[in-house]
C-alpha cells in the first residue's frame, strides 16, 4: 500500500474516532476552534487528493491555506482576545461584508510562541514558516513559483515530504478536537502516529547534514 493510501486509511480511522466523540460546549470561542480544525483536516485531505492527481500547484497552494487554518486554531484557542473572537462571529450576511481586521500568520504565531504550554507546537509553526511561507504565498498569487512547479512538477522526496507534512498538520488540528471530547481522546493522535508511522515526517527523519544544507540555502536567500 503505497503512501497515499496509507493515508486516506489513517483519514478514515481518524473521522470514525471524530464521528464518535462528544466535544465540550465551550461557547464561541471553541465553536470557532472546532470550525478552523474542521476545515484545516479537511484541507489536508484535498491536498492529499490533488498530489495523487498530479495537481501540484492547487496541491501546495492548499497546503499553504490548510497551515493556516490550523494556526488560527491554536491562535483563537490559546491566544485570541474575547474582542477579536466577536470579531469572527457570523450573526447576518452584512457581517460576512465586514472587513474585520485579523492577525496574519506571522503575527499569531509570535503569539503562540509566548505561550509555554505550546511553545513545541508554536516552534514548529515558525520553523514552517521559515522554510515555506515564501513560495507557498507565491503559489497562492500565481508568482514565480506557481509558473514554476507547473512545468517541473515534484519528484518522489517532495510529493511524499508534502504528503507527511500536510498529516501532521492535520493531526495538530485534531489534537484539539480530541482534547476537548467528553472525556479526553488526545492520547488517540499518538495511537495514529504508531500505527500510520511512515505517513509523518519528524525532525529524526532528517539527518542533520541535511537539515544544516537546507537552513543555510534558506539564510542566504
Amino acid at each position: 500500500m503505497d503512501l497515499f493510501e496509507r493515508s486516506i486509511l489513517m483519514f478514515d480511522e481518524l473521522q470514525n474516532e471524530l464521528n464518535d466523540s462528544e466535544f465540550i460546549d465551550g461557547g464561541i470561542r471553541l465553536e470557532l476552534v472546532y470550525e478552523c480544525c474542521q476545515i484545516g483536516i479537511e484541507h489536508g485531505i484535498a491536498v492529499k487528493t490533488l498530489l495523487e492527481a498530479s495537481l501540484v500547484t492547487s496541491a501546495l497552494a492548499l497546503f499553504r491555506v490548510q497551515f493556516e487554518a490550523v494556526v488560527r486554531a491554536y491562535w483563537l484557542l490559546m491566544a485570541a482576545t474575547n474582542n477579536e473572537i466577536l470579531k469572527f462571529e457570523i450573526k447576518s450576511l452584512a457581517d460576512l461584508l465586514k472587513n474585520s481586521k485579523a492577525p496574519m500568520v506571522s503575527e499569531m504565531i509570535q503569539q503562540l510562541k509566548c505561550i509555554p504550554d505550546i511553545n513545541h507546537i508554536a516552534a514548529h509553526f515558525e520553523e514552517f514558516k521559515f522554510y515555506h511561507l515564501k513560495h507557498l504565498n507565491s503559489l497562492v498569487h500565481t508568482g514565480q513559483h506557481s509558473i514554476m512547479r507547473s512545468k517541473l512538477g515534484l519528484d518522489d522526496k517532495l510529493y511524499s515530504n508534502i504528503m507527511k507534512q500536510s498529516n501532521g498538520l492535520s493531526m495538530l488540528a485534531a489534537q484539539i478536537l480530541l482534547k476537548h471530547s467528553y472525556p479526553d481522546k488526545q492520547r488517540y493522535i499518538g495511537h495514529l502516529r504508531t500505527q500510520y508511522r511512515d505517513c509523518f515526517l519528524f525532525d529524526e527523519d532528517i539527518s542533520p547534514e541535511e537539515k544544516a544544507r537546507i537552513h543555510a540555502m534558506y539564510t542566504k536567500s
